[in-house]
């Protein structure tokens, strides 16, 4: 319940359709404060032809750039729509990718699993990229209001114990791959084998939370006294 004197802030909109996304970033600005508002397109470049990590850095900020476009035209028509013209919203996109390692020393960027095609996909994955390695994850940001804007890159590390082909099967018997980059949840049945991580945990599931809420604050937002988080 907001108190009598409560200063009302703008609305923050998430561009993702991540339900951890949501739920992390809900649980400090809380979950009434935001507009859920996902990019309308699913077309992004891929990183097939990049293989270093200037490279890597460069295509996931275009990724997040065109998700902020997409997510900022839809901003604009809902504040029309929704007659808060004097009002400027706060907007957070962020996109995640993990990086692996094989053998030959080569990287590697480990999208979302093909739908059509991810027990195949995610056992390779398992097999030769991420079981008994270390693997990086990297989630870069656009954080705005208005004309101002704060972009980044967080990076963490994971490491997996090595695998037996039982275990792996087990996983991808959960289903819990789809949707998710590297093809893995580190806050669910993931955790199993993961044997220690560096870096941000929050980064690792999918948005660096101490990094936005720390831009949306430089932007003006306020944490709110005495307010539910609900």
């Amino acid at each position: 319940m907001n108190l009598p004197d409560q200063k009302l802030q703008a609305p923050i909109v998430l561009g993702s359709r991540s339900p951890q996304r949501r739920e992390l970033l809900g649980s400090m600005v809380g979950a009434k404060s935001l507009k859920i508002l996902p990019p309308l397109s699913s077309a992004e470049a891929d990183f097939h032809d990049v293989r270093n990590d200037a490279g890597f850095e460069s295509r996931l900020m275009e990724i997040v750039l065109g998700k902020y476009d997409d997510v900022r035209q839809q901003t604009m028509a809902w504040k029309h729509s929704e007659t808060i013209e004097n009002t400027t919203p706060y907007i957070v996109v962020a996109d995640t990718i993990v990086i692996a390692t094989n053998d030959e020393h080569e990287k590697r960027v480990l999208g979302q699993p093909d739908p059509d095609n991810w027990q195949v996909e995610v056992r390779d994955w398992l097999q030769y990229w991420l079981a008994g390695r270390t693997h990086e994850v990297w989630t870069g940001a656009i954080v705005s209001k208005g004309d101002q804007q704060r972009s980044f890159i967080v990076k963490s590390s994971v490491t997996f114990s090595p695998m037996s082909d039982v275990m792996i099967e087990w996983y991808i018997s959960t289903s819990e791959s789809l949707g998710k980059a590297g093809g893995y949840a580190i806050q669910a049945h993931a955790a199993a084998f993961v044997t220690q991580f560096s870096g941000s945990l929050t980064t690792i599931i999918g948005l660096p939370l101490l990094e936005v809420v720390g831009a949306l604050q430089e932007l003006g937002w306020e944490f709110p006294d005495g307010v539910s988080r609900d």
